[in-house]
């Protein structure tokens, strides 16, 4: 939930070359969508489509005169040479699957000893080196506004009053939506506890700088804070007798003196703590994907390092793409969250593929009126050798959903260290009830990996000078500049 927008309303064609493209993957036959169908090319780079049917098609993903595959199960794998894709609609044709006697081993394999023939091979099947890997990061954040009323509404500024706020919440809108992507160069290592990254570039759908509240803000209600409120104020944020209190500055009502030095300074100071925070955030976010893996002992995946907590189904043969592999459902016994189905290389017994979802919530908290539940986590994972000799994590897509409850008093007082006089300058005070429910989703691809050593590692310059670019919504080719 974007928390800083809640104390802010306490105040109130296709070049194959050149771009990338969205395409969908449907039934030939009843023109419905085919989820989380197998994308993969000549180079055995691949993804997944989305709940949707959609998956994005990028240059950066294949070579030139590259052949795409895509198959599902129950559908014939259909072939395309990218040179001949101009439709963005693939169509794929049902079919019952027959496979051939294939034998793996001597004897017919149980679960438990295909699991622990993935356990007896993850340093040999996995990369464990540093490496660099060239990657696209999505993200998009949607919020359902199910309630926003302020009570019992004081206020000792001018033309801030009950019926302006009523008319203000009246007028946001109940949904709201914010996309961001970014492209980068990321090094990991299993034995480095910080990574590196550096941007490419990014953009984003929506400017949610809390600093810039003069774009959300009245022309109205605008002058009659700037009448009222002090440049040079800070606020503090109370609720009931809960000892809480949060600090908050406004910026972006006053227009900046060109002449005033400190100023400019400041400005061009938290700019550069804007970026540094950006790659920062940008570091975690992408930290907590690679986490999320099942070969990080810490993650909650955990149906291979700790597969005595889970109960596993027969062993089913199936084709994922051009690999027989071994299909495994499991389920948690006791008090794991989460359910998977695991696709396992024949050969190699290497997890390809990882398919997950919470089976009960994953977090509840409810206590003086503030209620928080996160109530919906699934997602899949792909692994893929990359060009190399050993598997990486090729691609990653989750959605979580939250819910968000609050039903209590507050205050906003208004401080000033600077004007002469009391302390204590203005004061808001009202009951909030607001309720909302959001969805957030990731989206992680991985073009290159390049493995690297400690000392070129322990080179690499981080300062990273990349901001979101702000639009209204993503229409401009965004691969263009993505070169090496």
């Amino acid at each position: 939930m974007r928390y800083t927008s809640i104390l802010f309303f306490f105040f109130i064609c296709f070049s194959i070359n050149g771009q990338s493209k969205k395409v969908k993957i449907i039934d030939s036959l009843s023109l419905e969508s085919i989820p989380f169908a197998s994308v993969y090319f000549s180079n055995n780079n691949g993804l997944i489509s989305d709940e949707e049917g959609y998956f994005e098609l990028i240059p950066e993903q294949f070579n030139a005169g590259d052949t795409l595959f895509v198959s599902s199960l129950g559908f014939k794998t259909k072939r395309i040479p990218l040179n001949f894709l101009t439709d963005s609609i693939i169509r794929l044709r049902q079919e019952s699957i027959t496979l051939k006697n294939v034998i793996v081993t001597n004897k017919q394999l149980t679960s438990l000893e295909i699991i622990e023939k993935v356990k007896q091979n993850l340093d040999s099947n996995y990369n464990r080196e540093i490496s660099e890997l060239k990657l696209f990061f999505r993200q998009d954040y949607s919020q359902t506004n199910e309630e926003f009323t302020l009570n019992k509404f004081k206020s000792s500024i001018k033309d801030l009053n009950s019926e302006v706020m009523d008319n203000i919440l009246d007028n946001l809108p109940k949904k709201s939506k914010s996309e961001l992507e970014s492209l980068s160069y990321y090094y990991l290592n299993n034995e480095v506890d910080t990574p590196k990254i550096k941007l490419i570039k990014s953009r984003r759908t929506s400017d949610d700088n809390s600093s810039d509240l003069s774009k959300s803000l009245g022309r109205k209600l605008e002058a009659s804070l700037k009448e009222n409120l002090k440049s040079s104020s800070f606020f503090k944020i109370r609720s009931g007798w809960i000892p809480f209190s949060l600090d908050l500055s406004i910026n972006g009502l006053w227009d900046i003196d060109s002449t005033d030095v400190d100023q400019i300074k400041k400005i061009k100071d938290e700019e550069i703590k804007r970026k540094e925070n950006f790659a920062k955030g940008q570091t975690e976010r992408i930290r907590n994907v690679y986490k999320k893996s099942f070969l990080d002992p810490s993650s909650e995946l955990n149906f291979i390092l700790k597969s005595k907590n889970y109960i596993f189904s027969k062993p089913e043969l199936l084709y994922l793409e051009n690999d027989l592999v071994y299909v495994i459902n499991c389920l948690p016994k006791k008090s794991d969250k989460f359910k998977a189905t695991l696709y396992i290389n024949s050969e190699d017994f290497a997890v390809l593929r990882l398919d997950y979802e919470n089976v009960k919530p994953l977090s509840k908290f409810k206590l003086l009126g503030i209620s928080v539940s996160s109530y919906l986590e699934k997602g899949r994972m792909r692994f893929s050798k990359l060009g190399g000799e050993t598997y990486n994590l090729s691609y990653f897509q989750s959605t979580r959903g939250n819910t968000v409850s609050i039903k209590r008093p507050f205050k906003i007082i208004e401080k000033n260290k600077v004007v002469k006089g009391r302390n204590k300058q203005n004061q808001i005070s009202a009951k909030l009830n607001f309720s909302t429910r959001s969805i957030y989703n990731k989206e992680l691809q991985v073009f290159k990996i390049r493995n690297i050593d400690s000392k070129e590692f322990q080179e690499i310059n981080q300062e990273n000078q990349v901001l979101p670019e702000y639009l209204k919504e993503f229409k401009t080719n965004f691969w263009d500049e993505f070169e090496d």
